[in-house]
């Protein structure tokens, strides 16, 4: 797909999310990434790999999709993460943190108790709820079938990347997960 090609299709989707539609390069995404979302203070930005015309058009149009959908900042953050969710987090790692600062006279090891329970329960519990939402929504906006199509072509051929994004990676919900999550009755 060319470069116009691109910027149409994201000018499209972006109509039909109802959203300024991002700027598009190319360029060189993570490792194993054949398309990927880089916020730029208050814009954002996708960049195409050189991977990404090998993909199906469906999977193409999926990623594209994605991109778009998770460019919508408010949207993303508003029915991302609920409320008792925020609210539960908070009250569990305030509750373990809290006793430190009785036991030392300083609330460091109670601030760096609460950053790890944080990185290491919270944000992968954040995480998973934000992809749910961008899935449905992607659903909502260009159907269950391509979102389908794309979820099974993933599980059958895994992205390969390193670093951060290989963890983020395995901290996010399965292809098949995800795919079960968009079944009617979960809907």
């Amino acid at each position: 797909m060319s470069m116009d090609e691109l910027r149409l299709r994201v000018e499209e989707l972006s109509q039909r999310f109802g959203i300024n539609p991002p700027d598009v390069v190319h360029g060189e995404p993570p490792q194993g990434a054949d398309c990927i979302l880089k916020r730029r203070g208050k814009n954002s930005l996708i960049v195409i790999g050189a991977g990404f015309d090998t993909l199906p058009r469906q999977v193409q149009d999926a990623d594209l999709a994605w991109a778009v959908a998770a460019s919508d900042r408010t949207r993303v953050r508003k029915e991302g993460v609920s409320a008792a969710t925020s609210l539960g987090l908070g009250a569990v790692i305030g509750l373990v943190a809290a006793p430190l600062i009785f036991l030392f006279s300083s609330p460091i090891p109670a601030a760096v108790v609460a950053l790890i329970f944080f990185i290491m329960i919270g944000m992968p519990i954040m995480m998973r709820q934000q992809i749910y939402a961008l899935d449905r929504r992607v659903a909502e906006v260009c159907g269950k079938e391509m979102l389908h199509r794309a979820l099974t072509y993933w599980q059958e051929h895994p992205p390969r990347m390193r670093g951060l994004y290989r963890l983020v990676l395995k901290v996010q919900p399965s292809m098949a997960k995800r795919a079960a999550r968009l079944a009617p009755a979960n809907m």
